[in-house]
């Protein structure tokens, strides 16, 4: 086994008991019902970032009419295994997270539009790009070969299976034909790869460094670095090169709008557009996949209840208040 698959164990363990000791501080130690339906308390599972985010819960609550009667803030990635053994009624995901289908849960449909779309692009600064326009090509063969499908298989490979992220990405990127068996000596110069600290972008960020490393680049290895803002200032201070960002993000929490875009393409070309106005940062190739965010619950409980869109979730959280 190797020290990542240790690792990978060890957080999830220590992840669900602190999220199961959290909810018992807070609920009075009561596990939610295991009769399907039967919610005795609507607690919800989210990670910090979710909790204050514009397109986050907050706004979500008021769109939607409802509040969930208490809020739990948990580790990212912890929130599937608590809504699977039952410690809160619903919890926040990511839409191509393998465990959703594996743990047997279902994402609620956004019936209101209320979160943007959130396609992937690496992207790089353009001092970085004008030295190296190669990288627009290079970077650009993995960009359209993520559909939905393979990135929901990609991570469960990690989330389900206890892979490597590493390991993942070079499998995939080998039986696509995009890199060889053994790396060549670089002589290209230096490529530092950053990426937030999640399943989905430590694959990508892997994905990036083998690619470039394969191209012949010194590509350094600086993936896991935090959330959002943490891997943003490491870019526009320079203290990495090229990362993978969502356009909902760029649009929402970088650029500071508003309003949320729900058509890939005009969310793309946007963000694109006054990211390099505004801060020199170059938008390459977006991928198909739209890792948007999602509002989960256990797929028997969902269905007892008759509920299949986060509208139907505050018609059965507010009459229970009545």
């Amino acid at each position: 086994m190797t020290g990542f698959r240790i690792r990978h164990l060890l957080a999830v363990v220590l992840g669900l008991v602190l999220a199961a000791g959290a909810i018992a501080g807070c609920g009075g130690g009561q596990e939610q019902a295991t009769t399907a339906g039967a919610i005795e308390k609507w607690t919800f599972a989210t990670d910090h970032e979710f909790s204050v985010r514009p397109d986050g819960l907050p706004e979500l609550q008021k769109v939607y009419g409802f509040e969930f009667e208490d809020i739990e803030i948990m580790d990212l990635g912890v929130t599937y295994g608590a809504l699977k053994d039952g410690k809160v009624a619903a919890a926040m995901g990511f839409a191509t997270d393998g465990r959703i289908a594996a743990f047997d849960l279902v994402n609620l449909e956004d019936d209101k539009h209320f979160f943007p779309v959130y396609n992937p692009a690496p992207v790089v600064r353009k001092e970085v790009l004008d030295k190296h326009p190669e990288l627009k090509d290079i970077l650009g063969k993995i960009s359209p070969l993520l559909d939905t499908q393979t990135m929901i298989n990609l991570n469960a490979e990690v989330d389900v299976n206890g892979k490597d992220p590493k390991e993942v990405a070079r499998q995939w990127l080998l039986d696509k034909g995009l890199i060889g068996e053994k790396a060549p000596a670089p002589t290209k110069g230096k490529i530092v790869v950053g990426s937030k600290e999640f399943t989905e972008q430590l694959i990508l960020g892997a994905m990036t460094v083998q690619i470039l490393a394969d191209a012949g680049y010194e590509a350094v290895d600086n993936t896991g670095l935090a959330g959002t803002d943490v891997v943003r200032r490491a870019l526009t201070t320079g203290e990495i090169d090229v990362y993978w960002e969502y356009t909902g993000t760029a649009w929402l929490v970088h650029l500071g709008h508003e309003e949320p875009l729900t058509d890939s393409e005009e969310c793309y070309t946007k963000v694109k557009e006054e990211d390099l106005a505004k801060n020199n940062l170059v938008w390459l190739d977006y991928a198909p996949f739209d890792n948007t965010y999602t509002i989960m619950m256990r797929k028997a409980d969902a269905d007892a209840l008759g509920i299949k869109t986060i509208s139907d979730l505050a018609r059965v959280i507010n009459e229970k208040k009545k």
